[in-house]
């Protein structure tokens, strides 16, 4: 299972979409890279990457870990 998560909102209380199963995932070798298949036929992926100290991308820090409570009671809205 997984869902987005509003990338400005550091108090983890809002998700941007509803959990969702998906079928599969893809680490790229040698990167942060990784993709998430939504569909069996892969036609829905959404690709992302862990971010890295002083992203280049976004600008933003790190990818940290997440206490697994606080992702459980993410709220939608």
């Amino acid at each position: 299972m997984f869902c987005r998560v509003i990338k400005t909102d550091h108090s983890l209380s809002i998700a941007a979409s509803e959990w969702t199963a998906f079928c599969q995932l893809e680490f790229e070798e040698g990167t942060d890279s990784f993709v998430v298949w939504l569909n069996e036929d892969g036609t829905r992926r959404l690709r992302s990457w862990r971010h890295l100290d002083h992203c280049d991308s976004c600008g933003g820090e790190a990818t940290t870990e997440l206490d697994l409570t606080a992702i459980a009671s993410l709220k939608t809205d």
